[in-house]
């Protein structure tokens, strides 16, 4: 049987002002935690923009 998923796109912005190492801080943050919830990153963004788009995918 082929597993089903359902997926997941958050956007995540930042502080500002903040420096890049606080901002890769924040980000990874919020990363680790849609990982203990299930979620599996599956794609990120690869340029550095005001919003980060991320997309999740975990079994159903």
């Amino acid at each position: 049987m082929k597993t089903k998923w359902t997926y997941k796109v958050e956007t995540i912005k930042p502080p500002v002002f903040a420096k890049p190492s606080t901002k890769k801080e924040y980000i990874a943050d919020i990363l680790n935690r849609r990982g203990l919830e299930g979620w599996e990153l599956i794609s990120a963004p690869t340029m550095l923009q005001a919003e980060f788009y991320f997309y999740f995918k975990r079994p159903l």
